[in-house]
């Protein structure tokens, strides 16, 4: 495991992102290389895709949701809130005022209509330098998700397209099937 983060990061960018997101505490925020995205509160919509997935794995596994994510990889200019991050049992209980990418173990998205690409393409390449060893991407627009893993670089060597309705496979150490049969596209 790795030790507590010591504290946020303190480059100008993270400065003002953390300004924003204390004034405006019923929005979500998050900051992509230097890049602020703002959205509402996740709709009941979206919501529901997340318990859905996450439900599934409560019983064995850390799951947080919309944590604060760091990783000193990503130069300073990120700080992703996933709707999903599945770690070790071990942290539960924790209080840590950010979570370091490199303890995920599964990250999850549920894809934003309003800006698709930052769950499709820029969080792909975070995950993947964190050495997340899985991300899964739900895509209600078009019913299906999308299963990276085994990170290389800012990419990941494998990937898997399942439909809803059809299980998607976990390797170790989660070992297990999703249940999509629950999601649909809206």
């Amino acid at each position: 495991m790795t030790a507590q983060m010591e504290g946020p990061v303190t480059s100008e960018e993270m400065r003002r992102f953390e300004a924003i997101d204390a004034a405006f505490p019923e929005l979500r925020a998050e900051i992509i290389d230097g890049e602020i995205y703002i959205s509402t509160v996740v709709t009941s919509l979206h919501g529901q895709m997340v318990l859905t997935i996450a439900s599934q794995l409560l019983s064995r596994w850390c799951v947080m949701t919309e944590v604060d994510t760091v990783y000193a990889g990503w130069g300073g200019g990120t700080l992703v809130r996933p709707d999903i991050s599945v770690a070790d049992p071990s942290y539960r209980g924790t209080r840590l005022r950010e979570f370091p990418a490199d303890e995920v173990i599964l990250m999850v998205e549920v894809v934003s209509e309003s800006n698709p690409e930052n769950d499709t393409e820029k969080k792909v390449r975070k995950y993947a330098l964190a050495g997340v060893p899985y991300y899964l991407i739900v895509n209600p627009i078009d019913g299906t998700c999308l299963l990276y893993s085994a990170p290389s670089g800012g990419g990941y060597r494998d990937s898997l397209i399942r439909d809803f309705g059809e299980p998607v496979p976990l390797g170790s150490p989660l070992s297990l099937e999703l249940d999509t049969s629950a999601l649909y596209v809206y």
